[in-house]
This record gives C-alpha cells, sequence and structure tokens, in this order.
C-alpha cells in the first residue's frame, strides 16, 4: 500500500518526521518496505527564461539562447524545436544532477553552452505533475513561476511515499484513511476526517430502479449525478493518484479511483445514457458475454456475478466495467455504484477469466460496510467540490447494527499476563474509533463498521498490546512448560549434511514451490503412463501454472536452468533438497506420501557427466552405501550420456545429459546442461556407520592391466564389482580406457583396467600373481562371454 507522507498529514496533524512516522507504523504491527523519495537525484536545476534565439554559426539543426536564470543569463546551445522567445524552462545549470546525467559546460560545434533545457523525461515527471511532460521537446512551464527559483519548489516536485505491508486481516488498512487511524493512534493525535459534505439539486432525471437477486451482493448503494464536465482533474489529485501507481485519465474516473485509495472503496461509475430500465444484480448465464473496458470479450459461467438493464450486461461485478456503459466525453449523467460484493465471488471471477484489476484486488482483500457508505459520500463531495457535475440522487444503505463485545479488565490482563491501566484501554480503544463503556472492571466495546476483524476480547487485547507496546510484556513460560534440550533429528541432521556436501562441492541452493503446471510432465517427455503424471491437483490454485503439486524436482530445476540462461548466467551449479508428494490412492483418502528429494543442475562450459555421477556417488559413498550403476531409460535424459544408480535393487538416482528434446521444451539452447536427482529416504534411514579403521599396508602393492573385449551393452561398472570379487587380494579396480575401432568387432568395445593387488602378511611373489590375475580372467570369461585382449 503506498502512503504518500502529504496525504497522511491531511488527516492526521502531525509535525513527526518520516522515520518517526515509519517506527510508529512498524510498532504497530506494520512493515514498511521502502521509502520512496520523488524529486530525490535532481539538484542544481532552476527555472529559465528564453531571451534570445539565434541560429549556431556551424549547425543547421542547433540554436544559440540566451536564458535568465535569475543571478544571470547564460548561453546555451540545444537542438530542439519546440523553444522560442518568451518560453520559461527548466535550465540545467552547469554541475547540476539529473536522475541519469550530470551536466557540464562544454562546447557544442564551438559554441560553449553553461547548461541545458530540460524535457520532461530526463526530469524523471510525469503530466500528473506538469502538463507538457511527455512531449518530444523541452518542457515548457508556466510562465507564472518565479525565474531562478530551484525547479523541486518551484513545480513541487518533493513527496515522499511510504510502501507499506498490509497484514491479510487488516482489510481496513488498504486506505489512506485506514493507515491514518493506526499513525494518529500510534503517535496519540486525532485522525482528521475528509470532507462527505454535498448537496442534493433538484433534477427531472430519473434515478434507475436496482433489483438484487444474487446472494453475492449483500450491500448496493447509488448516486445520480447530472451536468457532467468531463476534464482533466487538478493537479493535486493527478499526482496523488500517479505517487500511488495510477494513471490519471479525467475528472470522473480519477474520482473513483482517488476514493478507491483514500477510502478503499471501489467504486464504478456507469453513463445514465446507457443503462435500460433500471439496474439489475444477478448471476450470469452460462456462456453469456460481455465486452469488457480493456475491449476484450469473456465468456461468463452462473456461478459470477454481473450488473446488467433488462436488456444487456453492463459489468461484472466487482471485476470490471463493460465497454459500452463506460464514462466517455458525450457523457452527461453518471450512475455511480458503490456496493460490496463476496471477496470469494470476486477471486474466482477474476481468477477464471484471467483479469484482474485494482477493484478486484481490493474486493478480494475485503471491502466493508463503512467504505461502501462513507466512500459513496465522499467521490459525491468530490463531484461537488471538482466542479465535475451536480449531485440529483443519492441512496444510502440500511444503517446496521452495530457489532458488541463485552469483556472484562482481568480477562484481557490475564491473556496479556501484564496489568494495562483501565485508562490506557479505554484512550487506546477510543483512539482507534471504538465506543467503550465501563462498569467496574467491565468493558463494553462498540465495534465501528470498518473493523469485521475485531471478534471477542482476544481481538481487543491484540489491539491494545499493539499500542500500549510489546515491550512492556514480560517473558513467562507457560504453567506447564519446561525446558527442553532442542535438536535436530536424525532425518534433519542427515539433510543438512547432504546440503554442507553439496556446498563443498561449489553448488547453490535453490527454492521452489512446492506446485507446478501439469504440463511439465510433457515437456519432460514423461510416458503417459509414468506415475509421475497422477500429480495431486489443487482445488482452489493461485493460477494454472501452479495447479498440482510436484511429482518430481526435475522441471523446477530446468526451469531455472532456463531463467539463469535468458539472463545470460550460463555456468553454475545448483541443487534443491525439497519435498515431491505422491497420492496414496485416487481419491485421496489420506495425506499423500512426501518423499526427500535431491535434484542437482550442471550448466557450463567445463561440466560434464562424470562431474555430475561423481557429485551422486561421493554422497553415497559418504553415508557408506554400496550402489550399483546402469544405464538410464530417463526420457528427459540423453540415452548415450546417462546412468542410474541402484541401491538394494531399486533406483534412487537418475543422472545425467538433458536430453535435446527437452531441452527445446524448455527453451535452453545451450548444450552443456546435466541434471540428475536422488531419493533421499535411503539416505536417511540408513544407520550412522562406526567407522573402523586398519593400517597400512606393510608389504608393497602391485599393479597390473587387463584389457577385455566384451559385448556392448556390458556395464563397466558390473565389471569392476566382479573383479573384486574374483579373488582376496584385489584391493582397487580402476577403468582407464574403452576403445572401440576397427580392431574391434562391430557390437563389442574393448575395456582397460588397472587392478591393484593388495597383500596382506607378505610380499607377493610371481606364482600368486599369476594365480590372482588368472581367477580375475576366468570370472570375467564366464559372467561377460569376454575375451582377454592382447
Amino acid at each position: 500500500m503506498k502512503l504518500p507522507i502529504s496525504w497522511l498529514k491531511e488527516f492526521v496533524n502531525t509535525d513527526a518526521s518520516v522515520e518517526e512516522i515509519s517506527n510508529a507504523l512498524v510498532n504497530v504491527g506494520f512493515e514498511v518496505e521502502e521509502v520512496l523519495n520523488y524529486g530525490e537525484g535532481i539538484s542544481g536545476v532552476v527555472v529559465g527564461k528564453i531571451l534570445d534565439i539565434q541560429p549556431h554559426p556551424d549547425a543547421d539543426k542547433l540554436r544559440i539562447c540566451s536564458v535568465d536564470v535569475g543571478k544571470e543569463t547564460l548561453t546555451i546551445v540545444t537542438g530542439a524545436k519546440n523553444v522560442n522567445i518568451g518560453d520559461v524552462v527548466p535550465v540545467a545549470l552547469d554541475g547540476a544532477v539529473l536522475p541519469s546525467k550530470t551536466i557540464t559546460a562544454a562546447p557544442l560545434r564551438g559554441v560553449m553552452s553553461y547548461g541545458m533545457m530540460c524535457s520532461g523525461g530526463e526530469l524523471n515527471i510525469s503530466e500528473a505533475f506538469v502538463d507538457g511532460a511527455s512531449v518530444d521537446g523541452i518542457l515548457i512551464l508556466n510562465s507564472s513561476l518565479t525565474i531562478g527559483e530551484d525547479i523541486i519548489t518551484a513545480l513541487d516536485l518533493k513527496e515522499t511515499v511510504l510502501d507499506v505491508s498490509i497484514t491479510a486481516n487488516r482489510s481496513d488498512c488498504h486506505s489512506i484513511l485506514g493507515l491514518s487511524r493506526e499513525v494518529a493512534t500510534a503517535l496519540k493525535t486525532k485522525v482528521k476526517m475528509p470532507s462527505v459534505d454535498f448537496t442534493v439539486n433538484d433534477s427531472n432525471l430519473k434515478f434507475p430502479s436496482v433489483k438484487i437477486t444474487s446472494s453475492d451482493c449483500p450491500v448496493y448503494s447509488s448516486a445520480l449525478i447530472s451536468d457532467i464536465n468531463i476534464a482533466p482533474s487538478p493537479k493535486w489529485l493527478q499526482k496523488r493518484l500517479f505517487m500511488c501507481g495510477i494513471n490519471p485519465i479525467n475528472n470522473v474516473v480519477d474520482i473513483t479511483n482517488y476514493v478507491l485509495l483514500e477510502i478503499g472503496q471501489p467504486l464504478h461509475a456507469f453513463d445514465l445514457n446507457m443503462i435500460e430500465d433500471g439496474i439489475i444484480v444477478r448471476n450470469a448465464k452460462d456462456g453469456e458475454k460481455i465486452t469488457a473496458l480493456n475491449g476484450e470479450s469473456y465468456e461468463l459461467k452462473s456461478d459470477m456475478t454481473l450488473i446488467t438493464d433488462t436488456k444487456k450486461p453492463l459489468a461484472i461485478a466487482g471485476v470490471m466495467g463493460g465497454k459500452y456503459s463506460g464514462i466517455s466525453d458525450n457523457t452527461k449523467a453518471v450512475f455511480l455504484e458503490s456496493a460490496r460484493f463476496n471477496r470469494g465471488s470476486v477471486r474466482n471471477t477474476s481468477r477464471e477469466l484471467g483479469l484482474r484489476s485494482d477493484s478486484s484486488t481490493k474486493f478480494e482483500r475485503g471491502v466493508d460496510y463503512f467504505s461502501v457508505e462513507f466512500g459513496r459520500k465522499r467521490a459525491l463531495a468530490l463531484f461537488e467540490q471538482l466542479n465535475a457535475g451536480k449531485v440529483v440522487g443519492d441512496r444510502p444503505i440500511e444503517p446496521r447494527e452495530a457489532k458488541v463485545i463485552s469483556t472484562t479488565i482481568d480477562d484481557i490482563n490475564g491473556l496479556l499476563g501484564i496489568e494495562v491501566p483501565k485508562k490506557n484501554m479505554i484512550d487506546i480503544l477510543q483512539a482507534l474509533g471504538m465506543e467503550v463503556t465501563t462498569d467496574c472492571r467491565t468493558l463494553t466495546v462498540k465495534i465501528p463498521d470498518y473493523r469485521e476483524d475485531m471478534d471477542n476480547y482476544t481481538d481487543l487485547a491484540e489491539e491494545l498490546i499493539r499500542f500500549y507496546g510489546y515491550d512492556k510484556m514480560n517473558e513467562t513460560f507457560m504453567p506447564t512448560s519446561a525446558v527442553t534440550i532442542g535438536g535436530m533429528t536424525h532425518r534433519q541432521k542427515r539433510l543438512e549434511e547432504i546440503k554442507d556436501l553439496l556446498c563443498a562441492f561449489g553448488a547453490y541452493e535453490i527454492m521452489t514451490y512446492s506446485f507446478t503446471d501439469d504440463k511439465v510432465f510433457d515437456k519432460l517427455n514423461l510416458a503417459l503412463g509414468d506415475k509421475r503424471r497422477n500429480a495431486i491437483r489443487i482445488i482452489n490454485p493461485i493460477s494454472e501454472d501452479l495447479s498440482v503439486m510436484k511429482t518430481e524436482l526435475i522441471s523446477g530445476m530446468i526451469s531455472v536452468i532456463a531463467t539463469n540462461h535468458t539472463r545470460k548466467n550460463d555456468n553454475f551449479r545448483l541443487f534443491e533438497l525439497a519435498k515431491t508428494y505422491e497420492a496414496k490412492s485416487f481419491p485421496m483418502t489420506e495425506l499423500p506420501i512426501e518423499n526427500d528429494i535431491l535434484c542437482v543442475g550442471l550448466s557450463g562450459d567445463n561440466e560434464d557427466f562424470y562431474e555430475l555421477k561423481n557429485i551422486f556417488t561421493s554422497i553415497l559413498e559418504h553415508f557408506n552405501i554400496d550402489y550399483k550403476v546402469q544405464p538410464s531409460h530417463e526420457p528427459y535424459l540423453h540415452p548415450g550420456i546417462s546412468a542410474d544408480l541402484i541401491v538394494n535393487g531399486k533406483i534412487i538416482c537418475s543422472l545425467g545429459k538433458l536430453h535435446p528434446l527437452t531441452s527445446k521444451n524448455f527453451g535452453i539452447k545451450k548444450s552443456n546442461v546435466f541434471v540428475g536427482y536422488i531419493n533421499c529416504g535411503v539416505i536417511t534411514a540408513a544407520k550412522d556407520c562406526i567407522v573402523k579403521y586398519k593400517p597400512l599396508p606393510k608389504f608393497p602393492s602391485v599393479e597390473r592391466d587387463l584389457a577385455f573385449i566384451v559385448e556392448e551393452n556390458a556395464a563397466v561398472g558390473e565389471i569392476i564389482l566382479a573383479i573384486k570379487s574374483a579373488d582376496q587380494l584385489i584391493g582397487e579396480v580402476e577403468l582407464f580406457d574403452i576403445y572401440r575401432g576397427e580392431q574391434i568387432e562391430k557390437g563389442y568395445k574393448s575395456v582397460a583396467l588397472k587392478i591393484r593387488l593388495v597383500p596382506k602378511d607378505k610380499t607377493l611373489v610371481d606364482s600368486e600373481i599369476a594365480q590372482s590375475m588368472q581367477n580375475v580372467v576366468a570370472m570375467i570369461k564366464d559372467k561377460f562371454n569376454a575375451k582377454v585382449r592382447e
């Protein structure tokens, strides 16, 4: 929520600094995310007047201007064509600082220029501040401005805006007035309410009737304004809209947007001439269509609320008006709507249509009965104040019985654990707009309509401690509490250890949503029968891109890699340790299975398959988990540069180079991308291993090289395991060459291995070495139908 300080001080009489106001908001539970200073970054720019213009002797497109800047007259060379003698313009003096540059005196084609005349863009201002700011050329100012005056002061460009984060339960604070109440109470001053005074004039215009048949519209008020005068809004109003992120349009539309920001009430203005035989608030019919103000046509459903007349749709309730009932230059009378629509209905309609607006955002957060009534009155007062039209009809809502909370001072103090004086309680609650009556230790509090979040004494206690001060609370244990020794579980320790290992490998941790889009399964080329397609669907998703729970992490990792590539970052190592969700059955009757999955992604010219394989195998070896390696058949991996790791007969890890088709599906143009995952369940389930040490060998080891010709599909990992089991003297086996060529029969390959024999109690003799090698050859010939390559 944007909060301009000047607008705030219109309602709160205070000399507090921006820092003090920010601290006050933070102390009562609001986060000030950013402080924006308009006019910051501009210095040395003054109001000047052009006294004379002469052609440049050496450049046809340049002109030499004599400019009065108050204390002196400067020579300034310009190429602008829209300036004339007598024009008042902003002048950046020698040494002036602009948002995008610093100005220094310099010669232009042989003539010294001692400054620069500025455009609106160079001053970073819009039409909301000064007319003509968007013109392609020098900004021409009002001739009544004082020559030599600083431009920030002359154009009133200086303003501070706080960007305040509002909690979900405080819909009343999504407005300037709502935040003003909080600041006034925190600073122990009173809030001044904006004017809602207006006169209802006589008129022959017929006030349209209103019929409500939709249950999603509990309150609907309206007003009628005649003699509409469409014109630009005054600059003070335009500037406030602009600083809050809304572009000014015309006085009628600007008034509705102004009330949305100031009071928090969305309004809609209908051209009265476009309404036939009254207003009807009803549910849409399935297939009914409306063209909205954005020019797009939308097909509606029966659970969506629609504003219509007797013949046609006029607006999608709470979301956006219709194109043909909106305000135009020919509008002479306006039917003003101020209503309350069910927030769930507006949210669902907006999401299903893919259509959002400032009004729908506010309705989704919640609109209270106070803002419906007060917002309409405030708008009518502005119509009169700005001479935008005459109020000729007003239809208020029926008064509501106020909510009352009865409690005791002891109940509140008992909940807070401290003694808040009775007077402080009354002062704070009254400052927040609540009516308080007391009877000894009893409090009866009448809740204003704008505080729909207040339900019982616990809410009163929360309000009191916010303003009385959290720092006054005592640190105490609950009566049944006990001091315990904290610590992580075995599973948590293992997962943290895995993260440490990945950091040691130079990888950065990423975090993605637990939700995804079911279209990613097609991007991964998963088969239709793949169980990972059986994702748990979210009943009420934020968007279609986040509509199902993740059954794998690979797609998220690839998407992050693709995003980094588009931003010219293509050398990195990333990992994510998160959960995947697997339904036990459909329809679901119990919570899903949650799996701890580690996903790793490598990108860069120096990365290869073996780097990724080393990461995963090192993790398993770190936890003393034996594994086997086999070719992988994952459809998103390159079939010739991928592998699975098997533990206890189950595939727990798949890794390899990204398949070219998968890369194309995710928009990755770089070819050197490697991804993989490992199910950490086998790691977290493994018991801590007791490390046993043995002395280094006393006798020298012996190395021998053997090369076998085996079938192409023979796995080297299985050959190594077989060699290690062939003889008890064999310590290490290392692959150092694989050869395919003319000397090897087609369908076969040559695998060369280095075998190390480690004696335990004596130096090996030739006969013992030969016997070990014979055992190895016999094992490999028998198991792999291999031949020894001579």
